[in-house]
Formats: structure tokens, sequence, C-alpha cells
């Protein structure tokens, strides 16, 4: 059953169409790859998305419900997730902070409540804390709760953004390169809470240019190019087609990947 539907997304900026009737759709429960050249128009699709971009045409829709023309927050309320390329942290708050202000209906956030509903606020707090101690120990960062995020490694940043995005209680996240800017061991280890992730339930469409990654983690992939899918299938499906290495790889790299 697909969680997320896109169909026929098109859009231009200016004179230049860098989406053209691109259309996917996502399995529930499964983690979905989006690959393809840079410029081909992966990251204005996941943006167009979620409601970061207005397209010219076409709908999405998530849950059986049309999410098209929807603002950003409201799309985060009905249960996706974005996790940016660049973490967008606080990086003078602790770690433990940065999960506590992703979550969302914070009683405290409304004047009145935080006035007469005191104790609820304060309940509110510590459900709110364990869950997020609870977050940090799948991602193996615990022990940095109390560290200024600002001190993370690139590949720790990552994680922590991940971990924003799961206080929201999503049922789907978007990822725009996880593994990008860090080791191949790092990178592996990601995708691996990904993986335990998506064995919790969880729906993931994932922007990668690390396919040796991707690939061992990947239920479906798609691959754009010049603002249009063009190839989808299982990982096997799409690396044994000739459209991707003419279009991704390079015919003349295609002897070298299979190896």
């Amino acid at each position: 059953m697909a969680i997320l539907v896109v169909n026929g997304i098109s859009k231009s900026f200016g004179g230049l169409q860098v989406l053209n009737q691109a259309s996917l759709e996502v399995a529930e429960g499964t983690i979905t790859g989006l690959v393809g050249p840079n410029g081909s128009g992966k990251t204005t699709l996941l943006h167009t998305i979620f409601g970061l971009i207005k397209p010219d045409a076409g709908t999405v829709s998530f849950r059986n419900q049309l999410i098209t023309g929807l603002k950003p927050h409201q799309i985060y309320e009905v249960g996706l997730a974005f996790s940016f390329q660049l973490p967008r942290l606080f990086f003078q708050l602790t770690v433990l902070d940065n999960l506590l202000l992703a979550a969302r209906n914070h009683i405290g956030t409304s004047f009145a409540s935080a006035l007469f509903l005191r104790r609820r606020w304060r309940r509110q707090e510590t459900e709110l804390a364990q869950k997020a101690m609870q977050i940090l120990e799948l991602l193996g960062l615990v022990h940095l709760a109390l560290h200024p995020a600002g001190e993370l490694s690139g590949g720790q940043r990552k994680l922590l953004e991940i971990g924003r995005a799961l206080m929201a209680d999503p049922v789907m996240i978007l990822l725009d390169e996880p593994a990008a800017g860090v080791n191949p061991v790092l990178g592996r280890r990601i995708y691996q809470k990904l993986y335990t992730l998506r064995e919790q339930g969880l729906s993931f469409l994932i922007i990668e240019h690390k396919l040796d990654i991707l690939l061992d983690f990947a239920d479906y992939i798609y691959m754009m190019d010049a603002g249009r899918v063009v190839l989808s299938g299982t990982p096997k499906e799409v690396i044994e087609n000739p459209v991707f290495y003419a279009t991704y790889v390079g015919e003349t790299q295609n002897a070298a990947f299979r190896s």
C-alpha cells in the first residue's frame, strides 16, 4: 500500500524546467531511494512534496490525503517529516534540548496553558525528556545528551537531525543525502539506524549519491534525469538496467561498478 503518491509534478523557475511530470510512489514501511545526476531535480521534488515549493502542476497525496498546497508545518502535523542535507540545529543548545524543541504540541508554548495547566505541563516535559533519551539511545548519542550540538561531528549532526524528525512521531521521513560528508563506516551506521526504524514501521524517501550504501538498504529505487523519473525498480533491477549506466554512472564505468 502506498503511503505517498506523487503524480505528474512539474515546476519551472523562469524559463528553466526543473521538474517535468515527475511521478513516484512510496510503499508503506519501506526505504525508497531517489537517485540521479546533479541537477536532475531530486531536491526540488522533495521540497515540493514537503510544501517548501509550490508546483506548477501535479498533486501529492500522503496517507490518502491531498497535501498539495499545504504549508510545511501543516504537512509536518499530519506525520511527514523532513531531515535536510545540512542539519538545521541550534548549535549552542544541548543535544537533548535540540530534540525537545522538535516535539509537537508543547503545552508550555501557550501562556494560558503554562499558567493554569502547570502539572500537565511538567508531566509532558518529563515524558518528552524520556522520549528524547530513548531516541538518543537508539541513535547512539545518549552519551552526548548534555553536550552543545555544535561540538558534534558531521555524522553525529546528521543523526541528531534524524532524531529531531523522530521527536514529531512521524510515519514517514524525507531525507536529503544522510550519508553525505561522512566517512563510509558512519554512513553505513546511519543507514543501519534507518533500517531499524523501517522494521518498526517507518517509511523513508531518501536522496543519496553514495549508491554503494543506499543499494544495500533500499527496498525500491527511482532514478531521475532532467526533471523526470526515467527508471524505477528494485536495487538489482535498477543497476542491471543499461539506462542506469548511460544516465547516471556512464557506460565506461559499467564494468567497474559491477566488480
